[in-house]
Order: structure tokens, then C-alpha cells, then sequence
């Protein structure tokens, strides 16, 4: 196995031994190796020239462009350290992350900037915001920041060679993961980190030089960049990103750029199971994606359908994936069998280990030095908390069959994941407590039909208020991220609690959907009555 590299050396190695290989497909586009590590050399360039130092944060929030790979292996080549941001992120979420991560710079879209001009107040660190897209002779002003265009900003870069300054030890990436009992916290992955991530996922796939990585997956997410970009960055292939996940056109898509890989996730092979067959669908190509978790259900019917290879696992942000398995063969609703990378155990609330078929928490630790986070960035208490026993402690449920496969079973926090994106039902219910007549908020998951989990919201009012889900959801839309807006609502006058008033969510999701509860997508209360 090489060893461990930057993303920015990566990509100067191919520049060098395969100058002309394509890097990235994009729009019809093609940029070639040695393209990219051209651009990205002007771009780091500039940014030196605007102050950017060693450890410095540099914020990406953007949807799947070019810009953003560039900005990101740009920023690699000072040292600096990348943090991705959910387009999503609005209010209080955008302006709590920006300045916890103690970002200096911001690549941002121009759609995006006045969102941030809305929160500057509450991220003063922030010096400069480069924007992406803006159109021509638009201008854009946040209080107190520095804003320029990134055309402009290239234009002060020169083509001095710069990079390696960045040790494959030094803190690469924090990517913000859901809190749920407390804010969201960012992870500190290393630059070996990522690549031990990539590396694997190329393994696991087979990938080679000659292959096409193709995803629709939001950048701004470590799966994205770790599991798809750095992968292909690890052997040489040609990444095929397109700017949003489409029903519609996803097997053309696949099929314009001939990709033999595709990395989507369970709720995309959902919604493509409900539409009509086309005769594109059988194609010889792709040959593997990674889709997990799929039930059962999901994973015969796209074999019946579908020419792929699936390849399924578990893990976190903070572990990397730490079971790997290709699904033919695989027992149902198995996520593989540990990675001989990790060692991965069940225990109870105690620490101790349980017996073969017994519902546990996911326990992991590294065989390998690097290969998952430093710490929680900013908070010291709860990195000692989550590998207290030499151990790190997932918060997720699961089992073992006698024959080493795991299988994923809940989650032990209250964490909801929706459609690909993790939300904290801690700040949910946080944002929803500010909304008027609001005495008390309740978030948890309700299982969805397209795998993963939908968000149900359940409110105790105060004395005299009124409470209508339309108008709330009006609220809902300027005020949350749109993947954090409750699909389901319902008034209590007051919560299950424990002896110490704890809310029993447990019982709440005992009687999740009933007559007394609004769903936001048929537009009324579940059965027509209330």
C-alpha cells in the first residue's frame, strides 16, 4: 500500500505521470490533471497574497462545482484547513458554525451571501468572503468583510509553484457532525485521515486509473469527498460530478459519461425505484455504487432492475467506515463484517461486551495509526467522552451474527437522519422553541418509505396560544434548513417524561402517526379528521 498524502500532492503526482488524464467531468466540461493542479496553484497563490496562513479555517459553502474542488485543494497547499457548510444552513445554524470553526475566509455562492450578511454580526472573525457565480456587474457587501469575486481574486495568483506545506498529521477537514444533547460538533480529520478513507473505498470498489466515479452527492459532505473525490484521487480515475441528484435524468447522466462507479445513498434508490422502467436503465454501466443502509426489500428489487454491484458498509464521521461488504452473498439487512483496518465491538451501557446477537453500541478503534478523528474541535470534555475506555463510542445499536456480520439497529441518541443528512434533534428543537406560543418542543424520527427516517415535531404550547401547521410551516421555510423542516406535527398538552422529567421519545414514536397528526405533504391531518 503507497502511503498517506495530501489531496494537493495527489494531484501534483498525477499532474506530473498522467498530465492529460481527466480529473473531473462536469457541464460537459473536461479538466484534465494538470489543469487542476494549475488552477488550484493560481488560487493557492492568491490566497496567500490575501493573508491565508498555515491552520487557518476556510469555510466552502457551495453546491457541486468546479470552484469548489479548486478552493479546497487550494487551500490544502497553504495548510490551511478546509470546513465544509450545508447550503441548507440558515440563521442560527450558519452563524453558530462559522463561529465555532473560527473561519477567516469564505467561499461562498452568491445566492448564499445574503444569508451571510444576515448573521455577520455573530461571526466577527470573518475577514474575507470569496464569492462563486456572481453575475456580471453584481456586487455583494457583508458588514465588516472584505468580499471579491473569485475571478478576481485568480487574478492576483500567480503560477509559482506552492504546496506540500501541510504534514499528513496536520488537521486537513472539520466537518460539523449533529449534536444531540448539546450544539453540533466539529470533527477534526486529519489529511492522513481522508486519505485512509479514500484509499479504502477505492479498494473496496475495485477502483482503478481508468474508471469514471460519478456523483450527484453534495460535496459539502465528507462521503462526497472522502469515500468519491479522495478515492479518486488515490488511483488516478476520473471523477464525473453532477450538481444535483435528479430522478429523472440520473441513468443518462451515467450514461453520457460512461461511468463504471456511482456513489449514491439509500433514499436516492428509493425514489428511483418508483419511477417507470427505461430502457437506459440497462446499461452496461455502472458496474458498483454505495448505498447504504438499504433494506432488504430495496436491495432485491434494484438487483431484479438494475445491472450493479452494491457495496454497503457502516461507520461515522468521526470513524470513517468501519464494516465493508459487497451485498451479493451478504445476510439481510447486514452491513458487513469489520474492516481489517478496525477493531469493532458491541457493549452494553457499561462497557462491557455483549453476547453474539444482543443489541449493543458500536465501539471502534483504528489498527492503524490516523485513521480516524484527532478530536472534536473547541470541545476537549466531549472528545474524552466519546473514546472514554480507549474505545469510540458511536451512539448507534447494533448486533453480530455468529459469523461476524454486523447489523445495524437504531440509534441511541436522538439523532435523525433524513434523505442523507444528519439533524440534530437538540438544535431542532432549540430553533422550533423560538417560534411564538411554543412553551416546549419535542423532535424525533418516524420511519420514512424511502428509507432513512422522516422528522416529526411535537409541540406543547403555552397558556392561550394557538397553534396552526400552515403557518408554522411558512415560519418553518425561512427560519430551518429545508431538510430540517418536520414533515409531520402534532399539538401534546404534555410530553411521557421520566421521574426526572426526562421526555420519553421512546414513547412518542410508539404512537408516531395518528389522527392528531399534521402531515405537512398531504397538506392535512393523517385519515382526514382530527
Amino acid at each position: 500500500m503507497s502511503a498517506p498524502q495530501t489531496v494537493d500532492r495527489l494531484l501534483d503526482q498525477h499532474a506530473r505521470e498522467r498530465g492529460d488524464h481527466p480529473f473531473l467531468l462536469f457541464g460537459g466540461e473536461t479538466t484534465t490533471y494538470r489543469e487542476m493542479a494549475e488552477r488550484t496553484v493560481r488560487l493557492a497563490n492568491a490566497l496567500a497574497a490575501r493573508g491565508m496562513v498555515a491552520s487557518d479555517r476556510i469555510a466552502i459553502m457551495s453546491g457541486n462545482r468546479p470552484e469548489f474542488l479548486e478552493a479546497w485543494f487550494a487551500s490544502a497547499r497553504l495548510g490551511a484547513v478546509e470546513v465544509p457548510v450545508n447550503v441548507a444552513l440558515r440563521g442560527r445554524f450558519l452563524s453558530y458554525l462559522l463561529a465555532d470553526s473560527g473561519a477567516r475566509f469564505l467561499v461562498v455562492e452568491a445566492p448564499l451571501v445574503e444569508h451571510v450578511a444576515a448573521v455577520a454580526e455573530a461571526i466577527p472573525q470573518l475577514e474575507t468572503i470569496i464569492v462563486l457565480g456572481a453575475e456580471e456587474g453584481a456586487s455583494h457587501t457583508v458588514p465588516s468583510c472584505t468580499v471579491i469575486d473569485i475571478d478576481e481574486l485568480r487574478k492576483n495568483g500567480s503560477d509559482t509553484p506552492i504546496g506540500g506545506v501541510a504534514d499528513v498529521t496536520d488537521t486537513g477537514v472539520i466537518g460539523y457532525t449533529s449534536g444531540t444533547t448539546g450544539p453540533s460538533k466539529g470533527v477534526m480529520l486529519s489529511h492522513r485521515a481522508a486519505w485512509y478513507a479514500g484509499h479504502d473505498a477505492a479498494v473496496e470498489r475495485g477502483l482503478t486509473a481508468d474508471d469514471v466515479f460519478s456523483t450527484s452527492l453534495p460535496l459539502f459532505h465528507l462521503n462526497a469527498q472522502h469515500l468519491t473525490t479522495v478515492a479518486v484521487l488515490s488511483v488516478g480515475a476520473t471523477l464525473a460530478l453532477e450538481p444535483r441528484f435528479s430522478a429523472s435524468g440520473f441513468w443518462q447522466n451515467l450514461a453520457d459519461v460512461r461511468a463504471t462507479h456511482v456513489n449514491v445513498i439509500g433514499a436516492m434508490i428509493g425514489i428511483l425505484l418508483r419511477l417507470p422502467e427505461t430502457p437506459v436503465e440497462w446499461t452496461d454501466y455502472p458496474r458498483m455504487t454505495f448505498a447504504g443502509p438499504l433494506n432488504d426489500e430495496i436491495i432485491r428489487e434494484s438487483r431484479r432492475r438494475w445491472n450493479l454491484g452494491f457495496v454497503t458498509g457502516y461507520g461515522a464521521t468521526e470513524s470513517g467506515i468501519v464494516t465493508y461488504a459487497g451485498t451479493d452473498g451478504l445476510p439481510d439487512g447486514s452491513c458487513g463484517k469489520a474492516s481489517p483496518h478496525f477493531e469493532v465491538e458491541l457493549v452494553d451501557d457499561d462497557g462491557g461486551p455483549v453476547e453474539v446477537g444482543e443489541v449493543g453500541e458500536f465501539v471502534t478503534r483504528p489498527r492503524r495509526a490516523g485513521s480516524m478523528m484527532t478530536a472534536y474541535w473547541g470541545m476537549p470534555e466531549k472528545t474524552v467522552e466519546a473514546f472514554r475506555d480507549l474505545w469510540y463510542h458511536s451512539g448507534d445499536l447494533g448486533r453480530r451474527d455468529e459469523e461476524g456480520y454486523f447489523y445495524f439497529v437504531d440509534r441511541k441518541k436522538d439523532a435523525i437522519r433524513r434523505r442523507g443528512e444528519n439533524i440534530s434533534s437538540f438544535e431542532l428543537e432549540q430553533a422550533i422553541g423560538e417560534y411564538p406560543g411554543v412553551a416546549e418542543a419535542v423532535a424525533l424520527a418516524v420511519p420514512s418509505d424511502l428509507s432513512e427516517d422522516e422528522v416529526k415535531v411535537c409541540v406543547r404550547l403555552a397558556e392561550g396560544a394557538a397553534f396552526d401547521p400552515a403557518a408554522f410551516l411558512d415560519w418553518a421555510a425561512d427560519n430551518l434548513p429545508r431538510y430540517m423542516i418536520p414533515r409531520y406535527l402534532e399539538v401534546l398538552d404534555d410530553f411521557p417524561r421520566t421521574p426526572t422529567q426526562r421526555v420519553e421519545k421512546y414513547r412518542l414514536r410508539e404512537t408516531a402517526l395518528s389522527s392528531t397528526t399534521w402531515d405537512a405533504e398531504a397538506g392535512g391531518y393523517i385519515g382526514g379528521s382530527r
